[in-house]
């Protein structure tokens, strides 16, 4: 069992912070373009993969240098060049995402166990409390005791009189 003193995050994030992050976000996400997919077409739409990808570039370096193939008149040389340099983009935009996603999601498993561990440990003292009548402690415990409700285990001792 971890020490529940044991504190390895002990700040918050200012709301300007909170503000000037989500304000990021928002603007990140104002770039780019409306291109929100719904479940089927997330089903339907190929995804690409490396040897996919190298061979787009390799069609578009046909494209650029034999400007006399018949498909430069059918397939839009610039929309192919966009559409890479835009997976290419987007691509680098998500690695950088799921790192910081990665560090999001650690931070908040940090700090949800070291609330939820200090919580309880806090609790079994006011059990114990409750116990031995201390003044106050009885009703604090009924009233938090309902968390553990059905989940088995010991039943708490009555308190003591005396």
């Amino acid at each position: 069992m971890s020490n529940t003193n044991q504190n390895l995050l002990n700040q918050t994030l200012a709301d300007l912070e909170v503000t000037e992050i989500m304000n990021a976000l928002n603007t990140a996400a104002a770039a780019f373009p409306d291109a929100t997919l719904n479940d089927e077409q997330r089903r339907n739409l190929n995804a690409i993969s490396v040897d996919n990808k190298v061979f787009a570039e390799e069609m578009l370096d046909e494209m650029n240098t034999n400007p006399n193939l018949a498909v430069n008149a059918t397939y839009n040389l610039e929309f192919l060049a966009n559409d890479l340099q835009l997976f290419e983009q987007v691509e680098t935009i998500i690695s950088r995402m799921m790192d910081m996603l990665q560090r999001l999601e650690d931070v908040k498993r940090l700090a949800g166990h070291e609330a939820y561990g200090m919580a309880t440990g806090a609790y079994g003292l006011l059990e114990v409390m409750a116990r031995t009548g201390v003044p106050g402690a009885q009703a604090s415990f009924d009233r938090l005791k309902v968390r553990f409700a059905g989940q088995g285990g010991r039943n708490p001792a009555p308190p003591m009189e005396g």
